[in-house]
């Protein structure tokens, strides 16, 4: 039976997104928005989504977790207007954090399709 082996992220994007989800999980408290429960569940259960999917690649790489986080990333860029939320503070927080994910993603994934044709 395989044991899946704990090593932590070789890539300085894995740290980054690591990094964003963490943020994501305590933003509602640090940015003081934390009275909107809207806001707030969003950015708590965005954040553990992006660490859990972070949390992965800890034993094994594969494209389609960069590809999650591409729509999370997607999602917080829209979830203020999806969910309706006014606070300006958690508007920003989720435009800037979903463009970073969203961007360090895409940067991973074609990371890893231009390594696997150089390979070829």
């Amino acid at each position: 039976m395989a044991t899946a082996q704990f090593k932590p992220p070789q890539q300085w994007e894995d740290w980054c997104s690591w990094g964003l989800g963490i943020w994501l999980l305590i933003s509602p408290w640090a940015l003081r928005f934390d009275l909107d429960s809207g806001a707030t569940r969003v950015a708590v259960i965005t954040g553990i989504l992006i660490i859990l999917t972070e949390m992965l690649t800890l034993s094994f790489f594969q494209s389609w977790e960069e590809w999650v986080n591409v729509v999370l990333g997607l999602w917080l860029l829209v979830a203020s207007w999806v969910v309706g939320i006014a606070t300006s503070a958690a508007v920003r927080n989720f435009v800037i954090v979903g463009l970073l994910v969203l961007i360090l993603a895409a940067y991973e994934i074609w990371q890893g399709r231009s390594g696997a044709e150089s390979q070829t």
